[in-house]
């Protein structure tokens, strides 16, 4: 068939099959896989991923030792959703021999092509080679990956978020804004020097008409003490029921989930782990099961690339959870 191309698509973790698609249906595919995405009903929709060449376009300094990366990936890479993630591979020679998984903190689309936005922090090998791409610079990129946020639940979106935690849900205000809906949104750090991309978040949320409140532990910004104890303060002003979508260190996760387990509000936390691979195959990003989660567990019933009876995979099931679905006092 002239002008027809074969591609790879895979519509679960690990189950790939070949197509043919002619001119106009890869115009279609492109179309809709730059099309906003409609806000996810819940955290287990199969994903769909591929691997393609992405540019680096931009790589700037963000403060707080933070830099942000914009990447151009072209059609018919699919739109990520907030909470998903994608896997970086640096081009070789590279100190590292993984790829290294990163939250999507920004989907911009033009003709052909999408540009992914990254907020980082460069701890480790990897992650400071990545902070030397200069733009021009090949980078490949495999995602989206992982289960977003279910952003559609019924009632008032309440996003929390911690450090670096800011850019994925501010991200996933904007998905909300699109949908003609109104959050809170509650931003903590140790001290005000750690709320990154304040002025970026008060900016972008002031344009969404959504509620900033800011929590430091020292008192040197907004609430004095821990995020979650700002969420208590604020709680009884807030329409319920509410909904918490929340990103940030473990440590706050685990007391936003004991918080809304002791209050009976749903909430949804987005983990991090070492995904080495991010589909499943390594088996290295295992999270604890909550002892209602291991009652439930159908051995028969769940896809191999998914967890067993006593850990879920980070990846596959991820990283955004139910916070009830995580045994917290074995998540380190």
């Amino acid at each position: 068939m002239k002008g027809a191309r074969a591609t790879i698509s895979t519509t679960a973790p690990g189950r790939a099959h070949a197509r043919v698609a002619t001119p106009a249906a890869q115009r279609g595919q492109a179309a809709a896989a730059h099309a906003p995405a409609p806000l996810a009903q819940g955290v287990h929709a199969a994903p769909r991923w591929r691997q393609e060449r992405g540019t680096v376009t931009r790589h700037l300094d963000y403060g707080a030792d933070h830099r942000w990366l914009d990447l151009e990936v072209p059609a018919p890479f699919e739109a990520p959703a907030p909470g998903q993630f994608v896997e970086l591979l640096l081009a070789p020679p590279a100190p590292v021999l993984l790829p290294r998984p990163m939250s999507v903190a920004a989907v911009s689309a033009r003709a052909g092509h999408l540009t992914l936005g990254f907020l980082y922090a460069a701890v480790g090998s990897g992650t400071r080679a990545l902070a030397a791409l200069p733009p021009g610079a090949a980078v490949d990129v495999l995602g989206p990956l992982g289960h977003g946020f279910p952003l559609a639940r019924p009632g008032t979106p309440v996003l929390i978020a911690g450090g670096r935690g800011v850019a994925p849900l501010l991200f996933a205000a904007e998905a909300l804004a699109r949908a003609g809906r109104r959050c809170e949104f509650l931003f903590g750090a140790r001290d005000r020097a750690r709320l990154v991309g304040l002025d970026r978040a008060r900016e972008q949320l002031t344009a969404m008409n959504g509620a900033l409140y800011l929590a430091t532990d020292d008192g040197s910004e907004g609430h004095a003490g821990d995020v979650v104890g700002l969420l208590d303060a604020l709680s009884t002003r807030i329409a319920a029921p509410l909904v918490i979508h929340s990103c940030g260190p473990h440590a706050m996760l685990a007391a936003v989930a004991r918080w809304a387990e002791r209050k009976g509000v749903e909430a949804y936390v987005a983990m991090e782990s070492v995904m080495a691979c991010g589909t499943g195959v390594c088996r290295g990003c295992p999270l604890p099961r909550s002892a209602a989660r291991r009652a439930a567990f159908r051995e028969a019933e769940t896809p191999s690339l998914l967890g067993n009876r006593e850990f879920a995979m980070c990846c596959t099931e991820g990283p955004v959870f139910d916070a009830r679905d995580l045994d917290w006092e074995r998540v380190e």
